[in-house]
């Protein structure tokens, strides 16, 4: 088992078995080579143990090896809880040897299952029947890889009797029940035959009539079987009319929600009773009145061959929709002690009844108004929910599955007797101790302990609440999740995984704890919050959060109806604050069409065409389709990540950076807001801290399209026929589930898509000619203004501060972005002004410099410093001591080593930089401030000052042919030149005109610059430049005049 991936033929070891060819034909098993021990040596010591420990127990066939014949949550539930119970066991988590099953949809999805196995084999793709639920494929591949046991899990083969009874003749152990007791308890109308029969209520059924001997209930007769079930439509109405309205249609071998429905009348009979058909092929169909305001309850059971049953405490899972469990919980508390011993003992009778091995499920219906319960069915397997029990009751039950197949008693496995209070319980640690001094008991007479605290699970499935619970599927870009100790989940996929069209909806399980319900529940909630899904799927995460904040739920005042009603009257999950999401749609949009923009720009150039002249960075408006209301917003980009938003008269302030992983991160009065975004078949879906927000695109009613990956299965109206809004006209299979397809307006219809045909989302499937074009709903117009908010992040009054946000918008002007000129140069003239702002860089500097310059520099600079800063007239306008510290600076370094000056000047740099440019006082730094700005200006203006526009950007494309969005923000800034001449004009009368001939160099080059685009700014530069010269004019003659005054007293002297 060395190489990394070997024929099925040659990884085995020579048998009679392998001397002919199978039918079936696998591509290959794949080992996992780092799987820890699974050397000769070493799984020979394991091999000893397993014996061992199943021999010590009271065991008869050790398990080595187990085919897990499931995919998604149920294998990796397994896989996870065997590992946990071998590593306690054996030392190792490697003592079991796991392999797994694996289509090709799994493989390309990542499935979750299939990285933890030790070894997996390809399976053929499609749907069940072709791999997990095929019990000849299975039985095939448990014989050739010589697996010990085989584990059904849930759904697909795990409740077909014929996977237990063609395991059995090949000599493979099958973690589950006989195929008899599977066969009479599994079925669901052969479990109501024997409940009935052991005196186990039930509610009124259309086998409430049949009567079925005690002594049968192994193999209860076809012809009474028979007389239970429905097998026309006419039937199905018949029984209806008897058991009474509303009632259930039922699928016998239906499960997870599958096959069932419910009817109020004849009608909906006739058309729901298909459906159920349809979604369980072959299945018995039976009718059951409806318990409304009914709990569901259920209890857990654990049998082995020697006739033991156990039951590991309860568990309530009323809150349901379309009866698929979402939210589970235990222990019961809506119901008292004693009623819950009954229900236990109840459902042990009925194990008994059939000698039935393994793991169970009873579930039963129970009033709370009379306290009356009904049997509802049995399981046959484990459930979906099991962790509910495994917290509550202590028992780690994929393990117990494992114990009870070695043929091991209940009364010897150490979590059985923990669980009852017995002598000598514990973990599984402990079992060569317990084995010796372990005693029988009658399980029978015991009492378990009481659960210590209260457990909540939710269903994390893909589906969207905001549309009927669709199932969906797709990639998942990421999947985070952050434990807590009273907080776990495991999911059947991982970041960067899939959910492909075969998967179930379930793809993860969230499980919280706590002393009390209340507790429990409070952590759930916590720990929902914690969960970040992002991909192609929506999923129930934030509806459920609002569910379980619902008073009905928190009061335990819910029943099995509560769900479907609260959906029936639209109760959606809490959306964000709709100018939240207007912000963060027009911030998305206006950041993506940039995006683009630079893109499409970006390829021009790389293709050598000419690019548009107008590159659409800074002025843009977006029209946002949020729940039929229109909002159109106006965004002025002040920067990469600053924004202006105006709508109606009335401006906020935004800011938007881009995260690494693809999301957004928005600051907004103040707060910050992480954003992503999906794009879908009806428009963009932002998750904005969690909670979603569609914007949706123009919708077109006369297009019927799929909005999921899919199969049509058949059309419910004729082709060309008139239709009626919101009835059903097709239905479809998603995800092994059955869901019609609601017209959303009246007219004609026309098929385009056949019968039968898989379908992805947007593939058109009827087109409707409407019966009144006007008549459909468009978005209004929204009329009200933002809210009063504040700015985006928080300022500062500070004055080096608000001279650094001056200079970054003067920065961005220049760059080609927008702000308000006047109040940009008006502060930053306060700010140069001010004598304050010398003494506050330096303080920020050396907060940032001090552990990185030389002790004794540090400390001479902080006692010149001091100095003058306890000085009286500090606050009084006395100038920097720039001179000074730059002498003790330059003393400094005289003193060091060559070696030594080069490595202190790096630190230096922007302590000496500061200190330059005050040396003349602050008029000298607002010069080399302002002297930046011009720089930074003519830098690009200047190259575009003669040429035509095309000829500059040819050679700005083979100059930076390397990095060519180089090009497009040097363009971009020259767009933006109207503004920028305006701001430099600002400058020149602010701060130039007192004395320009200090920026005369820069004067020069302002007025050569030669366009129409520069004519005033030039002019201006001309202006200021006559000015020097007159004003070196005047200096000339005052220094001449000055001479010839001087020049008579001279006349006296001697040479």
């Amino acid at each position: 088992c060395s190489s990394p991936s070997v024929s099925v033929w040659a990884s085995l070891p020579p048998s009679k078995s392998c001397s002919t060819p199978p039918p079936l034909q696998f591509p290959a098993i794949h080992i996992d080579n780092g799987a820890e021990g699974w050397s000769e040596g070493a799984m020979m010591v394991k091999s000893d143990q397993i014996t061992e420990f199943c021999k010590a127990l009271g065991g008869d066939t050790p398990i080595r090896s187990v085919l897990v014949a499931n995919n998604g949550m149920a294998a990796v539930k397994f896989m996870r809880s065997i590992r946990a119970w071998a590593s306690e066991t054996f030392g190792t988590d490697k003592a079991v040897l796991l392999v797994a099953m694996a289509t090709p949809e799994d493989l390309r999805a990542n499935a979750e299952h299939v990285r933890i196995a030790d070894q997996f084999l390809e399976v053929p793709g499609g749907t069940n029947n072709n791999n997990y639920a095929n019990v000849q494929l299975i039985v095939e591949i448990a014989e050739r890889t010589r697996i010990s046991a085989v584990w059904p899990g849930w759904g697909h083969a795990s409740e077909d009797p014929e996977l237990p009874d063609a395991l059995k003749e090949k000599g493979i152990i099958f973690l589950g029940p006989p195929s008899a007791a599977m066969a009479a308890l599994g079925d669901k109308i052969g479990s109501s035959l024997i409940a009935q029969a052991a005196g186990v209520p039930t509610l009124p059924w259309s086998g409430s009539h049949v009567k079925v001997p005690q002594e049968t209930c192994h193999s209860i007769p076809e012809e009474i079987y028979k007389k239970a079930c429905v097998s026309t439509t006419e039937e199905a109405v018949a029984s209806c009319q008897v058991v009474g309205y509303p009632a259930m249609i039922k699928a016998s071998w239906g499960g997870g929600g599958k096959g069932i429905r419910k009817v109020h009348n004849d009608d909906e009979v006739r058309a729901l009773f298909k459906q159920v058909q349809g979604e369980v092929p072959g299945s018995p169909i039976f009718v059951m009145k409806l318990a409304s305001q009914s709990r569901h309850l259920e209890v857990q059971l654990l049998c082995d061959k020697h006739g033991n049953v156990a039951a590991l405490h309860s568990r309530d899972c009323s809150v349901q929709r379309r009866h698929q469990k979402i939210i589970e919980e235990g222990p019961i508390t809506v119901a008292p002690p004693e009623k819950v011993r009954e229900l236990e003992q109840a459902a042990r009778r009925l194990a008994k009844c059939v000698q039935y091995q393994g793991a169970a499920t009873v579930e039963y219906l129970y009033s709370m108004e009379t306290g009356e319960y009904y049997f509802l069915e049995l399981n046959p397997r484990l459930q979906v929910e099991h962790p509910v029990t495994e917290w509550i009751a202590g028992v780690n039950l994929p393990a117990s599955q494992v114990v009870v197949g070695m043929g091991i008693p209940l009364y010897n496995i150490p979590e059985i007797r923990r669980f009852y209070g017995v002598e000598h319980g514990g973990g599984y640690h402990s079992w060569k101790e317990i084995s010796a001094v372990a005693a029988k008991f009658d399980l029978d007479k015991a009492q378990s302990v009481r659960p210590t605290g209260h457990c909540v699970a939710v269903r994390v499935t893909s589906e969207d609440p905001d549309d009927g619970f669709k199932p969906t599927g797709g990639r998942v870009e990421e999947l985070n999740f952050k434990s807590k100790p009273n907080v776990w989940a495991y999911f059947s996929v991982k970041s960067g995984g899939a959910i492909h069209e075969f998967s179930d909806s379930q793809f993860g399980h969230v499980f919280a704890f706590g002393e009390s319900r209340s507790l429990a529940i409070a952590n759930m909630v916590l720990g929902l919050k914690e969960i970040q899904i992002r991909g192609d799927i929506r999923t129930n995460v934030d509806y459920t959060v609002d569910l379980l904040n619902a008073a009905e739920y928190r009061e335990n005042k819910i029943h099995t109806g509560w769900l479907d009603s609260r959906i029936a009257m639209r109760v959606r999950a809490e959306r964000p604050p709709w100018y939240l999401s207007v912000v963060a749609g027009a911030l998305y949009e206006a950041s993506s069409r940039s995006s683009s923009v630079v893109t499409d720009y970006v390829g021009y150039l790389s293709k050598g065409q000419i690019p548009p002249r107008h590159i659409s960075l800074v002025n843009l408006t977006v029209t946002l389709n949020i729940e039929g209301i229109k909002y159109t917003v106006k965004t002025v980009r002040g920067g990469p990540g600053s924004y202006k938003l105006r709508i109606n008269e009335s401006e906020i302030e935004a800011e938007m950076h881009s995260l690494r992983d693809g999301g957004l991160l928005m600051q907004l009065d103040g707060n910050s807001h992480v954003i992503y975004a999906e794009t879908e078949g009806a428009g963009t879906r932002l998750l904005i801290n969690g909670r979603t927000c569609l914007l949706q695109k123009e919708h077109d009613p006369s297009k019927l399209l799929a909005d999921t990956p899919c199969k049509l299965l058949r059309f419910l109206v004729a082709d060309g026929s008139h239709v009626v809004a919101d009835t059903p006209y097709a239905e479809v299979e998603v995800m092994k589930m059955c869901m019609p397809l609601l017209l959303p307006a009246s007219g004609v219809i026309h098929f385009v898509m056949p019968e039968g045909q898989a379908m992805q989302a947007s593939d058109l499937i009827a087109r409707l000619d409407l019966d009144d074009p006007s008549s459909v709903r468009k978005a209004e117009p929204f009329h009200g203004t933002f809210p009063k908010l504040g700015p985006s992040a928080a300022t500062s009054g500070k004055v080096h501060q608000k001279f650094a946000a001056s200079m970054n918008s003067a920065h961005m002007i220049l760059a080609g972005y927008e702000h308000n000129i006047s109040h940009v140069v008006q502060d930053l003239l306060n700010c140069l002004d001010s004598p304050e702002l010398p003494f506050l860089r330096w303080q920020e500097l050396m907060s940032v410099l001090a552990t990185r310059l030389p002790k004794d520099l540090r400390n001479e600079l902080d006692g010149v410093y001091k100095e003058y800063e306890l000085n009286a007239d500090f606050r009084n306008g006395q100038d920097f001591p720039a001179k000074l510290i730059r002498e003790v600076i330059e003393a400094n370094l005289a003193h060091c080593s060559e070696k030594d000056r080069i490595t202190s000047e790096r630190p230096i740099e922007p302590l000496m930089s500061l200190v330059k440019s005050y040396e003349g006082g602050r008029e000298s730094h607002a010069c080399v401030v302002v002297k930046s700005l011009f720089e930074e200006y003519l830098s690009v203006e200047e190259l575009f000052s003669d040429d035509i526009q095309s000829d500059v950007i040819e050679r700005l494309r083979l100059q930076h042919a390397k990095d060519l969005e180089k090009v497009v923000y040097i363009v971009f800034s020259h767009q933006g030149v109207k503004n920028k001449n305006e701001l430099i004009l600002q400058l020149m009368d602010g701060l130039v005109y007192p004395n320009p001939s200090a920026y005369r160099d820069q004067l020069m080059r302002f007025s050569a610059l030669n366009h129409t685009a520069y004519s005033g700014l030039a002019l201006k530069a001309s202006q200021l430049l006559e000015q020097t010269k007159l004003s070196e004019l005047r200096t000339s003659i005052a220094r001449s005049l000055s001479e010839l005054e001087i020049w008579p007293s001279m006349k006296g002297w001697k040479i």
